[in-house]
């Protein structure tokens, strides 16, 4: 905007490395901001090349004002208070508008329809608008009001001052403040801008995490949004909400406690926090007890994260880390590439290759196990930190993230490196990871939080495979005859991916995993609720939780009686056999559990009868031979 060439943005093996270890220091985080701003102006550039000739063709009463005097404006504003246009480009939300613009405007699929082309374009005054207001610049604007409210970017919005669902508002900015006209009402805008008005709700400025008395949000302090339009990442636009007061201060507390918490327990993720991310947007999530929180980044708002309330501060610590990496990837990807394109890949089919990310139950592509591969080496790291601070209860649960971690982290990062995907750039940052996590795997945890962790990732993997992978049907029908005939099992052939997303169920052993650690009174109290009920899955799921093999066998066992083709209680029955009655059956059941249940399902629709499943995973080992060495019971094999 001041005419000086942009900065051609390198990555160096070496800061690609710091990056990946999590060891990015101030030049690096300053290299990915600074991507990300030149990538802004870029997008704006290119939408000023379009905007004015895209606002002739639209038939609006007063017409559309030019985007170029708006442009104008802004660069009058920067070179007159340049930190009034650095906070207004710095709201993730300008990324977000002007790349839904850039691509509308291209003829991208996906485009708001909700939203007409006028008001679109008309967001270039409210950037002019929002600078000049910072800047205290004298200047006249006309700008979109969406149900009668103003976006101001990096400030707020004002309004309502129409009712239309949109209508056009005027901004006077004069010396002495500034006022919002409507076709039904006015607003003048406070002195400071961070203190709520009639009709002017402010982005709220996280008061615990600022440098300055005033509040002002150019100090690069974090603010919750609860207003702007675009700071949902999937709709817009989007109306402002409302946190009720006591919310809103049990936001700010959490939030100042995770920060501090980051600054005493591991500063290169405080200092990644601090340089990268500007927004948090409160989202609503019914929470469940074990730690369930629902966060997210978006490659289009650099620097915004959305996320629900975790239940305490060292959630929230762990819930940031995450998003943080994500933004960190993403600003990276702008720069270099990780991951190879289809085109690059020689004698690949067009289907894109998917695969298995230990804490997703959907299969993924190689970008999301990259993204989830450094997001979670990150929490994993603070999980393992944190165990050297804490105590007690709150020991075992980070034990046991940290434990869950290293070893999805190991498993996902082998998988990965092990095929052709990722770029030279991709293998080193993977690489950088996998050597990390090798080196976690020297660390010990406690037994009882390192038994349920190695429970947990087995029970993910077997379901996952459960649900997403089978054999061909001609090689299960060809085990079944194979089976019937009392003959050794033939070889087992490798498995075929079948994504089956209806078969994707919420979680339930991992929060009760973390509250039979965090709260163990609490959890066994339950747990007899749960005996007494009627929801053999239920006293299953708590019975292997709490360690009693024989009951969760019981239930187990009942499970599998009324559905024997039930693979999921199969499996958790599977995890139930205590150390000293394992066997190969449970083995295989646990490694290909798509295998023994396509055989089982081939047996039944040859006219068998439904086999045990350990036996039949047994056969499938070498261990035993046909149906007529068959035994019953859930921990026989």
């Amino acid at each position: 905007m001041t005419g000086r060439s942009l900065d051609v943005h390198r990555v160096s093996r070496e800061s690609l490395r710091a990056i990946a270890a999590g060891r990015a220091d101030e030049t690096d985080l300053h290299l990915l901001r600074s991507a990300q701003r030149s990538q802004l102006l870029l997008v704006l550039r290119a939408l000023l090349d379009h905007a004015d000739e895209s606002a002739g063709r639209v038939r609006h009463p007063g017409g559309t004002p030019s985007a170029m005097d708006a442009w104008q404006l802004l660069c009058t504003a920067q070179r007159q208070a340049p930190d009034a246009v650095e906070c207004v480009l710095s709201d993730p939300a300008v990324m977000a508008w002007a790349l839904r613009l850039l691509r509308r405007l291209g003829g991208s699929a996906g485009t708001p329809a909700r939203v007409p082309l006028w008001a679109d374009l008309g967001q270039f005054q409210a950037l002019a608008a929002a600078a000049v207001l910072r800047a205290r610049i004298p200047a006249v604007l006309r700008v979109p009001a969406h149900r009668g409210t103003v976006w101001l970017p990096g400030l707020g919005v004002a309004g309502p001052v129409a009712r239309r669902r949109w209508s056009v508002a005027e901004i006077r900015v004069e010396p002495d403040g500034a006022v919002v006209q409507g076709e039904l009402a006015t607003v003048r805008l406070p002195g400071s801008l961070v203190a709520q008005a009639p009709g002017w709700r402010p982005l709220y400025v996280l008061d615990g995490l600022t440098s300055r008395p005033d509040g002002d949000l150019a100090d690069g302090a974090p603010w919750l949004d609860t207003v702007t339009p675009h700071r949902d990442f999937n709709r817009y636009p989007k109306a402002p909400g409302r946190l009720a007061q006591r919310r809103l201060r049990s936001w700010e507390g959490r939030l100042t406690e995770a920060y501090a918490l980051l600054d005493r327990e591991s500063e290169p993720d405080a200092a990644a926090l601090r340089a990268l991310v500007r927004s948090l947007v409160p989202r609503p999530f019914q929470t469940a007890r074990g730690g369930l929180v629902a966060s997210a980044s978006s490659v289009d708002s650099f620097g915004a994260i959305t996320l629900s309330l975790p239940y305490d501060a060292t959630q929230t610590a762990a819930v940031l880390v995450h998003e943080t990496r994500h933004q960190q990837l993403n600003a990276l990807l702008s720069m270099v590439r990780l991951v190879r394109a289809p085109e690059d890949v020689p004698d690949r089919p067009q289907a894109q290759r998917l695969y298995y990310a230990p804490w997703r139950s959907d299969p993924r592509p190689a970008l999301g196990v990259l993204h989830g591969l450094f997001a979670f080496s990150g929490v994993a790291r603070f999980w393992r930190t944190h165990r050297g601070y804490v105590k007690g209860t709150e020991a075992q649960r980070a034990d046991f993230e940290f434990a869950v971690l290293r070893e999805q982290l190991q498993e996902a990062a082998t998988g990965l490196l092990a095929e052709d995907e990722l770029t030279e750039g991709g293998r080193l940052f993977a690489g950088e990871i996998a050597e990390l996590v090798q080196q976690w795997q020297k660390d010990d945890v406690a037994a009882l939080p390192g038994r349920l962790a190695g429970d947990y990732c087995a029970l993910r993997r077997a379901v996952w495979r459960a649900r997403h992978l089978e054999i061909a049907q001609p090689e299960a029908e060809r085990f079944a005859g194979a089976w019937a005939a009392g003959a050794p099992a033939p070889a087992v052939p490798p498995s075929v991916l079948r994504p089956r997303l209806d078969l994707v169920r919420l979680d339930v052993f991992g929060p009760l995993a973390r509250y039979r650690l965090s709260e163990p009174k609490r959890f066994f109290r339950e747990r007899g609720q749960a005996e007494a009920g009627e929801d053999p899955v239920r006293r299953a799921e708590y019975a292997l939780i709490a360690g009693d093999a024989q009951q969760a066998a019981r239930w187990y066992g009942e499970l599998t009686e009324n559905d024997p083709h039930n693979v999921e209680a199969w499996i958790g029955a599977a995890l139930a056999q205590p150390a000293h009655v394992r066997s190969t059956g449970r083995t295989v059941l646990l490694a290909r559990p798509e295998v023994v249940a396509g055989v089982s399902r081939a047996v039944a629709a040859a006219g068998g009868d439904p086999p045990d499943l350990f036996h039949l995973a047994a056969w499938l080992g070498g261990a035993v031979s046909g149906p007529a060495w068959a035994a019953h019971g859930v921990w026989m094999g």
